[in-house]
C-alpha cells in the first residue's frame, strides 16, 4: 500500500475537528475551554472523557488512554495508523497524499469497505428508481403497500437489489475493488466456496435493501425485506429480514440504526425512542418523532445502551404490543437499569407496530401525548411481572408473584427506583407496602449469601473505582513543566534556551516528554504543540494528552505565567545543584586526606555551588 505522505498527515491534522470528531461517539458539554462526555470505551455515568480543541488531545481518565484524533480512531474503532488517517480524512472531506501517487492507487481494505458499500447503496436506490425490469413493481410496493412516500427512500438511500445480479459484481471489478474486498464486503454467498468471483450470488436479489450506517452516517451493511420477486433459489428466501454478516465494518452488537440521524435531532437532549425493526425507526422518524433507533435484528444488548447513553440518559421504548414485544422490552429493562438509563415504556395503540400505527394518517399528532403519558420501568415491570388477578390470591400466592421482581431490583442501583417498584408491587398484588418491603430485604439478603464475592462486588453499579493502594506522588519539576508548556506552547523554545537538556529527568513519563520538545526546539522544529505531536512516538502522545488533561496552575496573565515557569526552572536548578552536592559530598569523604591541595580543590567547588544557589536560569 501507498504510504500516506507526512505533510499530507499534518495538515489533516491541523484541518481536523477533534470535538465534532469525539462527538460522534459521545455527548460533548463544554466547560471554560475543555469539552466534557462520557468515556467513549466503557460504560458510566460520570462524564470522565476530556477534550481540548487547542493542542487537539484527548484523555479518557477511565481507561487511562490518550492521544490525538488519529489515536482516538484507532482505539475506538480498531483500526491500525493509515487507516486511522483515512477515516478522518473522509470525515473532513481531506484529499490525502500519497507518496506514490494519489489515495486512490492502493487504499487500505477497509477504505475499499466503506467505497464498495457507498457505491452499492447508490446502484441499489437507482434501481428503485429506475429498474428496467421491476421498476414499476418495487415502487408501487413502496408507495402502496409500505405506504412510504418516494421522497422517504431518497432521504434514507431505500434501494432494490435487482434479481439479476450481474451488473453488479461486473461494475464492482470494473472499479478496481480487490477480490478479497468484495468478498470482504460480505454482500454475496459463495465467496468461501471459490476465489472465483465469477461463481458469487449477490446476497440480497430481489429484495428491497435499506443501508444501515454508521455514527458519521456511513453505508456499512445492508437489512434487506423479502418480495414476491425474490428469487426461490435465494438460500434464505424463507426469511423475512436478511442482514449483512458482521464484517470488520459492521458489528451487530454494537451498532445502532438510524443513530447517527437521532443523536442530533432531539430537541434539548430528548429521549431516544427505541423500536424493533428498521422500517419501524424510518416510519417514526418521517412522522416527526424525534430520536427513533433500532437495534440491528436482534435483541439489544449492553453496547447498543451504551452507545445510546453516551448521547442521553433518557429512553423511550416503543415496541410492539404483542407478547413478543413485552418480552423484549423486559429483557431490555435489566441492562437499561445497568446503563444508568432513565428508561420509561409506550405502549402502541391498538396492538399494531409503530410502523402500522404511523402510517394512518393523524396518528403523528398523538405522539406528544403518548410520549408524555410514558409509563415508568418500575411500573411497566410491575404490570407485566404480576398478574391482575394477583390481589384476589392467598397471601403466600401474592408473594410468590414478587421473586422475579426482586430479582430484577437488585440491579436498580437508585436507592428511589427500588422504592417505587416496591410500593407499586405492593398496590398492584394487594400487599401492605412494609410487608412487600421486609420481603424483598430476605429476599435479598438470600441471595447475597449464596453469591461469590466477586459476584456481590459487581452488584454495585455506578460506584466509582476504587483508586489503586500505594503512596500519592509527588509533583517533579518534568510534571509541572509539561503542564505549564501544554497550556502555553508558545513558551517551550525560550524554555529550551535556558533549560539544559542534561537537568531532565528523561527516565520518567513527563521527563520524556519534555526532552522530546525541548529537542525539537533545540533542531528549530517547533513550530506549535499540535504539528510536533504528531511527530513525537504513540508514548509521548499519550504522556501528553494525560498531562494535558491534569489541572495545573492557572495564569492570570503573561506575566503570572513567566513567573510560574520561573519557580519551576528554580526547581530544576536546585535539583542539579543539590545532586552535585551530593556528589561532591561523596568525593570528599573518599578522598585520601593526606592530599590537601586535592581537597582543597573539592571545597572550592563546594561553595562555587553554593553560590550559584542564588543564579537560577530565567526568563
Amino acid at each position: 500500500m501507498a504510504s500516506i505522505a507526512r505533510r499530507s498527515i499534518d495538515a489533516l491534522r491541523d484541518k481536523a475537528d477533534i470535538v465534532a470528531l469525539a462527538g460522534d461517539y459521545t455527548q460533548l458539554r463544554q466547560r471554560g475551554r475543555e469539552w466534557w462526555g462520557l468515556s467513549p470505551f466503557k460504560s458510566e455515568r460520570t462524564p470522565s472523557f476530556k477534550v481540548n480543541p487547542e493542542n487537539g488531545l484527548w484523555y479518557c481518565f477511565s481507561t487511562q488512554q490518550g492521544g490525538d484524533i488519529f489515536k482516538l480512531v484507532m482505539l475506538r474503532e480498531g483500526l491500525d495508523f493509515p487507516e486511522a488517517v483515512e477515516r478522518v480524512a473522509t470525515r473532513f472531506g481531506h484529499a490525502l497524499e500519497y507518496e506514490n501517487g494519489r489515495g486512490g492507487d492502493a487504499p487500505s481494505l477497509r477504505r475499499q469497505l466503506l467505497d464498495i458499500h457507498d457505491l452499492v447503496a447508490d446502484y441499489w436506490h437507482r434501481c428503485l428508481r429506475d429498474d428496467p425490469v421491476h421498476g414499476d413493481w418495487i415502487r408501487r410496493y413502496w408507495t402502496g403497500t409500505r405506504r412510504f412516500p418516494l421522497e422517504v427512500a431518497d432521504d434514507f438511500g431505500v434501494g432494490f437489489a435487482p434479481v439479476d445480479d450481474g451488473k453488479l459484481l461486473q461494475g464492482l471489478i470494473r472499479k478496481g475493488f480487490e477480490p478479497a474486498a468484495i468478498a470482504g464486503s460480505g454482500l454475496f454467498f459463495g465467496t468461501e466456496r471459490s476465489p472465483d468471483p465469477a461463481r458469487w450470488r449477490c446476497r440480497f436479489r430481489g429484495r428491497l435493501v435499506i443501508p444501515i450506517r454508521d455514527i458519521q452516517g456511513r453505508a456499512i451493511a445492508f437489512t434487506a425485506r423479502s418480495l414476491d420477486i425474490t428469487p426461490e433459489d435465494d438460500p434464505t428466501r424463507e426469511a423475512k429480514y436478511v442482514n449483512s454478516p458482521e464484517t470488520e465494518l459492521f458489528k451487530k452488537t454494537r451498532t445502532v440504526f438510524n443513530l447517527d440521524r437521532a443523536k442530533d435531532n432531539r430537541p434539548d437532549r430528548g429521549p431516544f425512542v427505541l423500536v424493533e425493526g428498521q422500517l419501524d425507526a424510518i416510519r417514526c422518524h418521517s412522522a416527526g418523532v424525534p430520536g427513533a433507533v433500532a437495534a440491528q435484528g436482534t435483541a439489544v444488548t449492553e453496547e447498543h445502551l451504551a452507545q445510546i447513553k453516551r448521547f442521553s440518559d433518557r429512553l423511550l421504548v416503543f415496541l410492539d404490543s404483542d407478547t413478543a414485544g413485552q418480552k423484549a422490552a423486559m429483557r431490555l429493562l435489566p441492562l437499561g437499569l445497568r446503563a444508568g438509563l432513565d428508561v420509561r415504556f409506550v405502549a402502541v395503540p391498538d396492538g399494531k407496530d409503530p410502523d402500522a400505527f404511523f402510517a394512518e394518517p393523524g396518528n403523528a399528532a398523538r405522539w406528544p401525548a403518548m410520549a408524555e403519558s410514558a409509563e415508568s420501568a418500575m411500573r411497566f415491570c410491575v404490570r407485566t411481572l404480576i398478574p391482575p388477578d394477583t390481589a384476589g390470591q392467598p397471601l403466600a400466592a401474592r408473594l410468590s408473584h414478587l421473586g422475579e421482581l426482586f430479582q430484577l431490583l437488585e440491579q436498580a442501583g437508585a436507592e428511589e427506583v427500588v422504592n417505587e417498584a416496591l410500593n407499586e408491587a405492593a398496590r398492584h398484588a394487594g400487599i401492605g407496602i412494609r410487608e412487600v418491603h421486609l420481603a424483598y430485604e430476605r429476599d435479598r439478603a438470600t441471595r447475597r449469601a449464596q453469591r461469590p464475592a466477586a459476584q456481590l462486588q459487581a452488584l454495585a453499579p455506578g460506584l466509582p473505582e476504587a483508586p489503586a493502594e500505594g503512596p500519592a506522588r509527588l509533583s517533579s519539576p518534568e510534571d509541572d513543566l509539561c503542564r505549564q508548556l501544554m497550556a502555553a506552547d508558545a513558551y517551550v523554545h525560550p524554555i529550551s534556551q535556558v533549560l539544559p537538556l542534561e537537568w531532565v529527568e528523561a527516565s520518567t513519563p513527563s521527563g520524556k516528554l519534555l526532552s522530546a520538545l525541548l529537542n525539537e526546539a533545540l533542531h528549530g522544529e517547533f513550530d506549535n504543540l499540535r504539528a510536533v505531536l504528531g511527530r513525537l512516538d504513540a508514548e509521548c502522545q499519550a504522556i501528553a494528552a494525560q498531562v494535558a488533561a491534569e489541572p495545573s496552575e492557572a495564569a492570570a496573565d503573561e506575566q503570572e505565567r513567566r513567573a510560574i515557569l520561573n519557580t519551576v526552572l528554580r526547581s530544576f536548578h536546585e535539583r542539579h545543584i543539590q545532586a552535585r552536592l551530593r556528589a561532591l559530598d561523596a568525593r570528599i569523604a573518599s578522598h585520601p586526606s593526606e592530599d590537601a591541595e586535592g581537597l582543597l580543590l573539592l571545597q572550592r567547588d563546594k561553595i562555587a555551588l553554593r553560590r550559584a544557589r542564588s543564579q537560577p536560569p530565567s526568563l
